[in-house]
């Protein structure tokens, strides 16, 4: 079975899709997103495209409510010490959801402005209209009082099913509102939703499977497509082994080679996503408020992550995903680092299918 083919009709030609994290309290402008849609082959001086796709997706409100499933009550990584992984005791409630909302629109007119000014100054036609995939918060078992219709996600007071259904029932309020306040553009195609969950999960209080199983179908109806990007683990493998018969459209399998010391392996991640149909996430960052202990290898193992490309085989052959930190690619093109400098021009002959191997440092 090969990686999941890039340039689908059906998915209106994804083939390398950017995660944007985003800031509530700053919305993108269009000289940010400029360095994701174009690149620069010299500074200032834009010359071709670059991703074809865009996830956006928050991490928490502005009032700091979290939009994200768990948090890390630990100081240490998975597996290196004292992580303790929790569901977020500061859920977001509707009036959080709804101000994710507008920052989608927000961000997907600006997207589509940053294009439309973008078309004057790059000789290559753009061929299609840039996809967009869109978060969805995760309906948190510790939300009691979501503030909208009376949903109370949590166990407490009620049974598993019915806080399932009350869960089902946000998400499905959250797209639909997506769908009615996003028309069509002229650059920019809403391709689909973006589970952030990195795993499916199913206890006594929690059933995220017949959630999943559930809000596909509904997801389909409104004609998007439904994605997720799970962290690499044993129990994560064994759900991509049939996951588009039960829960996504497109999965990225997230090696997590960037961040962990032990226990990931980027050739075997690789080789199980091939094995299961799921695209590849490319990790890098230049600098993240994580305990990561490889901080000093991350330059290292993102050579790694390039030339696994070319012997992989997924630099042209798998969807590709981008996790790249924040704003990172308007700091690499001017970076006082050449290594940086030259990653930056690297990203681009990766995109394009020309990136050949180089030497590890």
């Amino acid at each position: 079975m090969p990686y999941f083919p890039p340039k689908q009709p059906e998915f209106n030609y994804l083939h390398h899709l950017a995660l944007m994290y985003g800031n509530a309290q700053t919305p993108w402008t269009v000289d940010d997103l400029s360095f994701y849609v174009a690149h620069q082959s010299a500074p200032g001086a834009w010359h071709d495209w670059l991703f074809d796709s865009f996830l956006f997706l928050n991490i928490c409100s502005k009032n700091g409510r979290d939009y994200r499933a768990d948090i890390n009550l630990g100081t240490s990584m998975s597996g290196e010490g004292d992580f303790f992984a929790a569901c977020s005791p500061q859920p977001a409630g509707v009036h959080e959801w709804e101000e994710l909302l507008d920052f989608y629109v927000d961000s997907v007119q600006t997207l589509n402005q940053t294009i439309k000014q973008l078309v004057p100054q790059i000789s290559t036609p753009l061929t299609h209209p840039r996809n967009v995939v869109l978060m969805v918060p995760y309906p948190h078992i510790t939300q009691g009082d979501f503030g909208r219709s009376g949903w109370n996600f949590s166990t407490q007071g009620q049974n598993l099913d019915q806080a399932t259904r009350q869960r089902l029932a946000a998400c499905e309020w959250f797209i639909t509102e997506l769908k009615q306040r996003l028309p069509q553009f002229e650059y920019v195609h809403i391709l689909g939703v973006y589970w952030m969950f990195e795993s499916v999960f199913r206890s006594w209080e929690v059933d995220d499977h017949w959630l999943l199983k559930e809000l596909r179908p509904f997801i389909h109806r409104l004609g998007y497509k439904f994605f997720w990007i799970p962290f690499y683990s044993t129990y994560n493998i064994h759900l991509l082994d049939a996951y588009q018969n039960y829960y996504f459209d497109l999965a990225f399998l997230q090696p997590n080679y960037m961040f962990y010391q032990r226990g990931v392996d980027l050739i075997q991640a690789a080789q199980a996503a091939q094995k299961r149909e799921a695209g590849i996430e490319i990790e890098y960052y230049l600098e993240l408020d994580e305990p990561i202990a490889v901080q000093g290898e991350r330059q290292r193992r993102f050579r790694e992550y390039l030339n696994g490309g070319v012997t992989q085989g997924y630099m042209v052959s798998a969807a590709c995903a981008y996790f790249l930190g924040q704003k990172s690619l308007e700091r690499m093109v001017v970076h006082p680092d050449p290594q940086e400098r030259e990653f930056y021009q690297d990203i681009y002959q990766f995109i394009r299918g020309t990136y050949t191997l180089k030497p590890l440092r």
